[in-house]
């Protein structure tokens, strides 16, 4: 670690040879010959509904055979779905016909998938059955032959209902199994080509010094490889203590059973999903649709070991009127990204469904970062503040930043300032958007650093803090608020399901303002929340904005907060409910 006058850098422990390699040959190698013959990927409303990485294979060729005859290498396919048994498929075809795969958010409306269409210069459209009317209308929006859209069906599913909208299924792409008995994708072999070759474009709003429009994430073969790489390298490193290694003597003879919850469209499933999984040898459980119920469930009588989570979710299990009901002590490590974590929270977590010994772990991730780009290793004790050490093969600077002060939002004496990173994983740039991806990338020192806007430190053993993200802090009278903080503690009352704080204007001046749900049946009134703050926080951090009372706080498929979807009451102060 070192410190200068400008900036602070430090080196991940660790170095790792990145394999040379595409996609699907990554994926597809993966296990031995008697666990590729094992179902491996189940529908977790239906494990019936499975398949193994051999039958993966093959599919994965008759996708992609099939979609070399109706387009060219670098045509983008965009799927506009939720979670499917057979997303990971469709993903690995994809990048092995040499196209690049993209996805929109089931939730997004119709501009919003004509916006993405456009930008992505999709050439097929796959959309699952319940979106198909929205599709034929954003394609037809966009020029888009109805003949490229598709309906992304299960073999065997029973489309009867869309019949009259003309719409086939993705399924009638794929080439018979008897035309792929010896064809196989072309391989990618040198260090050029797979960093050169795009593989998926996924799209962020989360971006600094960019503005809030959606971009394409351009990432190519070996960022994806390279990220998986480092995260199944950081799930490998075992704790020498008798615990850890009980741990891995009873994963080693059960087997990893990991929960798909989180959406395969955005990154974080992505990788962990479509790539980790495969690597690692996890059974995977996909759920459709996330209900918290069902979540709890599937955790419970799959006893799973591995659970993926973001904020928005522990809070949901933190909710719950009985959780004794759920035997969770199968689960051997728990990984929460995307959004700040309250420590309070992480520990009753913990408390209230985890066996003793086993600790909430956060990491730090990005769609820029591929996924991820710190984190901890499973054996490792965290304090639920740090977001983990680095990957291997990364760097990070913390940079000072002109005409800003937060001396107040770290322990005394340590450097705050914005994080930059710099790895094999960092993307390739945006999509078509040479302004805004010189904006996020700086090269400086011999190496091609990623501006993230988060605003952190970083701790003598290497530990990464996030104060906050620079465009959303706000600026009381020259003072810097956090909103995530004041969302943390907001959330630890017992009636508030969840929150959001963001920047209000009045008389020309900027205020903390809160926007709230309330529990089912909560109570809680205005002047309460603002008495919390007040008990916690200093005189320029209270709502003053005042607090307003939604049915929902608009998110990503991720969990961040898309504070500019929030409503806009305008300047007056009151406590009316919108």
């Amino acid at each position: 670690m070192t410190q200068g006058a400008t900036a602070q850098v430090v080196v991940s422990p660790y170095q790792l040879d990145i394999p040379t390699t595409d996609i699907a040959s990554f994926v597809l190698s993966s296990g031995t010959a008697s666990s590729r013959i094992q179902p491996q990927y189940f529908d977790a409303t239906n494990p019936s509904k499975c398949f193994s990485l051999e039958q993966a294979e093959t599919y994965v060729k008759q996708l992609a055979h099939g979609l070399r005859k109706i387009l060219n290498p670098g045509d983008k396919v965009l799927l506009y779905s939720g979670n499917r048994l057979l997303f990971p498929v469709l993903l690995w075809g994809t990048v092995a016909a040499g196209c690049v795969f993209t996805a929109a958010s089931p939730s997004a409306s119709q501009n919003e998938l004509e916006y993405q269409l456009r930008d992505s210069e999709a050439s097929v459209l796959i959309t699952e059955p319940e979106n198909v009317s929205t599709s034929l209308k954003a394609a037809a929006a966009v020029g888009m032959l109805a003949d490229r859209v598709f309906l992304f069906a299960d073999p065997g599913e029973d489309l009867s209902r869309y019949r009259t909208l003309r719409t086939r299924s993705w399924l009638t792409i794929w080439s018979p199994v008897e035309e792929v008995g010896t064809w196989s994708w072309t391989k990618l072999r040198t260090l050029e080509e797979v960093k050169s070759t795009t593989a998926v474009i996924n799209y962020s709003i989360c971006a600094t010094r960019t503005t809030g429009i959606p971009k394409g994430v351009e990432l190519s073969h070996y960022n994806l490889v390279a990220n998986s790489t480092q995260l199944v390298h950081k799930r490998s490193i075992v704790g020498a203590g008798a615990s850890a290694l009980a741990k891995k003597s009873r994963l080693d003879s059960s087997g990893e059973r990991w929960l798909a919850p989180l959406p395969m469209y955005h990154a974080y499933g992505q990788t962990y999903y479509c790539m980790n999984a495969a690597r690692i040898g996890a059974k995977v459980f996909i759920m459709p649709k996330f209900e918290v119920d069902e979540f709890l469930l599937y955790l419970d009588i799959y006893r799973i070991t591995f659970m993926t989570a973001v904020p928005v979710v522990l809070n949901m299990l933190a909710k719950q009127q009985h959780p004794q009901k759920y035997n969770l002590n199968a689960i051997e490590s728990v990984v929460t990204g995307s959004a700040p974590l309250n420590p309070e929270m992480g520990t009753l977590i913990e408390r209230m469904y985890l066996k003793p010994g086993v600790t909430i772990k956060q990491g730090l991730g990005m769609t820029e970062c591929t996924c991820s780009v710190a984190g901890f290793g499973p054996d490792e004790e965290s304090d639920h503040k740090s977001v983990g050490w680095l990957n291997a093969n990364c760097r990070a600077r913390v940079v000072p930043i002109e005409d800003r002060d937060f001396s107040s939002s770290g322990p005394p004496g340590v450097f705050i300032g914005e994080l930059w990173f710099s790895g094999p994983n960092v993307m390739k740039g945006y999509y078509k958007k040479a302004k805004e991806t010189s904006g996020a990338i700086v090269h400086e020192q011999g190496h091609r650093w990623l501006r993230t806007g988060d605003v952190g430190y970083i701790d003598e053993k290497g530990h990464i803090y996030i104060v906050d993200r620079l465009k959303e802090l706000i600026k009381v009278k020259g003072l810097q608020v956090a909103p995530a903080e004041l969302e943390l503690a907001l959330l630890t009352h017992p009636d508030v399901a969840d929150a959001a704080v963001v920047g209000a204007k009045i008389n020309n001046e900027e205020y903390p303002r809160a926007f709230v749900v309330r529990k089912t049946d909560g109570k809680v009134k205005e002047e309460e929340l603002k008495d919390l703050i007040k008990s916690r926080f200093a005189l320029h951090k209270h709502l003053t904005g005042g607090v307003y009372f939604v049915d929902t706080i608009p998110r990503t498929g991720s969990g961040k907060v898309i504070r500019r979807a929030l409503p806009n009451p305008g300047p007056v102060v009151r406590p009316t409910k919108l």
